[in-house]
């Protein structure tokens, strides 16, 4: 994965930026907008959406779905060999991708911002 040009600090500046304007730009979909029920209800839901988004990047570069991917070509390898005669159904480890842990940039703004603005709606909500 290549990881983004923006340096850490606008990587969150800008997604403190964007979701706030995203809020606003969906308001013109509700039936009161740029009411408070609706402003919060608003950002809690880009919010949350940024937060699962940003979750699903997290785990899927992490490698938590390589051992899977890995054990279902040993599988299928194992029935293609066994169809064929053949007694090495060992696929080489080198089809094993490890992954280095890294992330891109853009990975833990969108989850700690996100997760900042969905806690703020949820104690806005809980205060109206």
């Amino acid at each position: 994965m290549r990881s983004c040009s923006l340096k850490p600090g606008a990587l969150y500046l800008s997604m403190a930026v964007i979701e706030p304007v995203l809020t606003v730009i969906i308001q013109f979909v509700y039936e009161h907008p740029f009411s408070v029920h609706a402003l919060t209800d608003a950002l809690g839901t880009i919010s949350l959406l940024a937060f699962n988004v940003g979750l699903i990047i997290f785990i899927i570069q992490g490698g938590f779905f390589d051992g899977m991917i890995y054990s279902f070509k040993r599988f299928s390898r194992s029935v293609r060999k066994s169809r064929l005669g053949d007694q090495d159904t060992e696929p080489p480890l080198s089809q094993y991708k490890i992954r280095d842990g890294k992330r891109t940039g853009i990975t833990w703004p969108l989850i700690i911002i996100s997760a900042f603005y969905f806690l703020l709606s949820l104690a806005v909500a809980l205060f109206l």
